[in-house]
């Protein structure tokens, strides 16, 4: 766990240092019409830079007292892959036939299988939203979601 903590903290120190060198180069003070384009973001830079900082030491202060513990406790993995993999199946499926088609077929496979709920409730639910989606998006606001490959326009008008 604490060489997970360690990495990532550095892995946000780097991207803060990043963040902190653009911010600099764009101008992070105060002008009479107000804030540089750099000011907010280098704020959010030095924040990220030194809560970053203090977790990387802690981490490290932790890790050389032998305190170490796994990441992910024995039979921790399972219940991860049930979230991860059908997650990934639905950015798979949504490049394909489309955001909203993929939504059904991810709430009717996570509803079903992973929350064994009753075929009423999930198929409810499973139309319902996606059409929701789509009206609400692609009808009212006029924001075409993605539509994938195939069209995912084959289940709504």
């Amino acid at each position: 766990m604490q060489k997970a903590n360690i990495v990532v903290a550095l892995l946000l120190f780097a991207v803060g240092s990043v963040v902190f060198y653009e911010s600099v180069r764009l101008g992070y003070g105060w002008d009479p019409s107000g804030p540089q384009a750099g000011f907010f973001p280098f704020v959010l830079a030095v924040g990220t830079m030194v809560c970053t900082a203090i977790i990387a030491i802690k981490g490290i202060r932790g890790y050389k007292k032998g305190t170490e513990k796994r990441l992910i406790p024995e039979g921790g993995l399972k219940p991860i892959l049930w979230v991860l993999v059908p997650s990934a199946g639905m950015i798979l499926l949504t490049s394909l036939i489309g955001l909203h088609l993929a939504a059904l077929c991810f709430l009717v496979f996570y509803m079903r299988v992973v929350g064994k709920i009753g075929w009423v409730t999930v198929v409810l639910v499973s139309v319902l939203i996606p059409m929701s989606l789509y009206f609400l998006f692609d009808k009212f606001f006029l924001i075409p979601l993605p539509q994938g490959v195939y069209g995912g326009k084959i289940l709504f008008f």
